[in-house]
């Protein structure tokens, strides 16, 4: 990335992380759903990002045979300036629905695998070219995500996948 837009992320994301709109739980299904469709060797060191050891991501993945490395914001490991220590191999997570081109080109940075968890809305977003880099499956039917407060939200949802990612 360059300079202006790691200024950027810093001065106008961070903001948008906390936002109480930005933080949907996904329910286990979707994840069990792409578990099988993924290609995946069990070797292969799973980073969820936006996570902590509640998030379905990580039981999932784990349950199934994964290694799995958490991060989230609340533990001040913000994905902007954040990277494990630990060897990693690809990110799988359901990120803050905000600042979407900046997000994915943050995990192009890496030049490591990706599987993000979006809204479909996301296609009718401005993103530049940065969805021309990308592989899409749209989920048949809508997630009832989780809110903060107990409450749902439920919409159509599509894996956004890197190139790379192994998954056919």
């Amino acid at each position: 990335m360059s300079e202006r837009n790691t200024t950027y992320n810093i001065r106008n994301i961070l903001g948008y992380q906390r936002a109480n709109n930005n933080e949907f739980y996904t329910p286990a299904e979707p994840i069990q759903e792409l578990i099988k469709m993924l290609k995946i060797p069990k070797n292969k060191i799973i980073w969820c990002p936006f996570d902590t050891s509640e998030s379905e991501f990580v039981k999932e993945f784990q349950k199934n045979g994964y290694k799995v490395i958490y991060s989230h914001l609340d533990f001040n490991q913000d994905f902007y300036l954040y990277e494990p220590s630990e060897k990693w191999d690809l990110i799988i997570s359901n990120p803050p629905f905000t600042a979407k081109r900046l997000l994915i080109e943050r995990c192009e940075s890496f030049k490591k695998p990706f599987c993000l968890l979006y809204g479909a809305t996301i296609f009718s977003q401005s993103m530049g070219n940065t969805l021309n880099r990308c592989e899409f499956y749209f989920l048949q039917k809508n997630i009832k995500f989780i809110l903060k407060d107990g409450g749902t939200k439920s919409f159509q949802c599509a894996w956004i996948f890197s190139k790379e990612f192994p998954w056919k």
